[in-house]
């Protein structure tokens, strides 16, 4: 009966790669699963599929849905909020126009570089610093489009290298403002801002510098391969001169409003002010009020000021249905993968096999990898796996945080290897070109990226 158990638990899984695959809506795909799952474990005997603690409605059939409800109010209580604000403050943040002013003022010198390949890969340094701010890939690629594509261009790069760069800029996104690192640190059950310093910094500057080096290297010699200028597309700077008319009318003061809570956070967190602890939610609110008060300062039009800074509801409504709504149904699919007994089976087959907790983390970094390049994306795969991290790894006596910090990297490090990522596709439409010619481009300095960062994650082991 166990092993029947396990076999239908198998097919749901296979099931639920194959939807994700076939592009059928990813929540309500890990919705199915997850019932699915719970409810296999239930005809096999299973008696309580609730959290630990939680009390039984009196019929396990509507435990099936009370399970949903009790993950989505944990989750909406802590990892929810903070992404729901983190999302809100970056629409504001874009919508009065600071962002654009950020990377105006930071690619200044980034102008005065004349050699075309170190200008590659100081873009994809340039847009690793930006992931502390703008957490989303295809938002980052289209603001570096208007903005750092034009440059390439004219230095001679190639469309392609040029695209590349930009596809694979947020190779690591970064606590506290991404909402993946959160979705990390939370599952882990630590502080964002001591999963950025103590876990992600560590790891991801090494990885990004080397996969900078790589970027020059590849760039410069597929370009080689092509006649001098045949690789140039001609672009349309209407939307570049527009961003740059509007941040050129705003003060300097703007370009550090995107910056505000990241300070307060890293100045007022358990390792620096020990006696002062800013919570990231609010952190973020500070940085919105603040910021309405230099716009209101600014401009002195409240109805216009007081529209943009209503962006940040229009941002928070849009984290709930992209991400906050997709972790309830991952935590339902987690938790159904644990009642059937197939992360059991898991780990005790890893520990007879003598994989310990790092070479489970890299076989399910593995996996988040395929998944993420056969489906275009890692936020799926990340989300429905990270929460079995604290169980896996306390089997193992290990720490919940080294696996999440793997599976995090290998998601967002295979998303620019993916011809179907969103991201990629932009990129490449941008280019005038196919996706694999581009995956091609992003392969070496990505697969660079992922190598470094687990080999990396691996030695680092609490």
């Amino acid at each position: 009966m166990q092993d029947l158990r396990l076999i239908l638990a198998i097919i749901i899984v296979f099931l639920t790669g194959w939807g994700v695959y076939k592009k059928y809506n990813v929540n309500i795909v890990l919705l199915f699963a997850g019932l699915s799952l719970n409810l296999v474990a239930i005809c096999f005997g299973v008696e309580d599929i609730l959290p630990k603690g939680a009390k039984s409605t009196g019929f396990i059939g509507f435990d099936l849905f009370e399970q949903l409800r009790l993950i989505a109010r944990s989750q909406l209580a802590s990892t929810g909020l903070i992404m729901l604000v983190a999302g809100g403050f970056a629409t504001y943040m874009d919508a009065m126009g600071a962002s654009d002013k950020l990377v105006t003022a930071c690619l200044k010198p980034l102008k005065k570089l004349s050699k075309p390949y170190i200008l590659v890969g100081c873009v994809f340094l340039f847009g690793n610093f930006l992931g502390m701010v703008v957490t989303s890939a295809a938002g980052m690629a289209m603001l570096l489009i208007v903005s750092v594509y034009p440059i390439l261009i004219g230095l001679g790069v190639s469309n392609l290298s040029a695209a590349a760069v930009i596809a694979s800029a947020l190779v690591f996104s970064y606590a506290p403002s991404s909402a993946i690192a959160v979705i990390a640190a939370n599952t882990a059950g630590i502080d964002p801002m001591t999963y950025l310093i103590q876990y992600q910094l560590p790891v991801a500057l090494p990885a990004v510098l080397a996969a900078a080096v790589v970027h020059t290297l590849v760039q410069k010699y597929y370009d080689s391969k092509i006649a001098p200028g045949s690789g140039v597309v001609e672009i349309d700077t209407s939307e570049l001169d527009k961003k740059k008319e509007r941040a050129a009318r705003l003060p300097a003061i703007y370009a550090f409003l995107p910056l505000t809570p990241l300070v307060l956070l890293f100045i007022f967190n358990k390792m620096v002010y020990k006696t002062v602890v800013l919570d990231v939610a609010s952190a973020m609110f500070m940085g919105w009020v603040v910021a309405i008060i230099v716009d209101w300062i600014y401009r002195r039009n409240t109805t216009e000021v007081f529209k943009d800074g209503f962006a940040m509801f229009r941002g928070m409504g849009s984290m709930m249905t992209n991400v906050v709504g997709l972790i309830f149904v991952a935590g339902l699919f987690a938790a159904g993968l644990q009642t059937t007994g197939l992360i059991g089976a898991l780990v005790d087959g890893a520990k007879h096999a003598g994989l310990g907790l790092s070479g489970t983390s890299v076989l399910m970094s593995i996996v988040i990898a395929i998944v993420t390049i056969l489906t275009g994306s890692g936020v799926a795969s990340f989300t429905s796996l990270v929460p079995l991290a604290p169980s896996i790894a306390d089997s193992f006596g290990g720490n919940a945080a080294d696996m999440a910090l793997m599976l995090q990297f290998a998601s967002e490090c295979s998303r620019p290897l993916s011809p179907v990522a969103g991201v990629v596709i932009i990129c490449a439409g941008f280019a005038k070109s196919n996706p694999i010619a581009l995956v091609k481009r992003t392969f070496w300095p990505c697969l660079t990226a992922l190598v470094i960062s687990l080999s990396l994650a691996v030695y680092f082991m609490h």
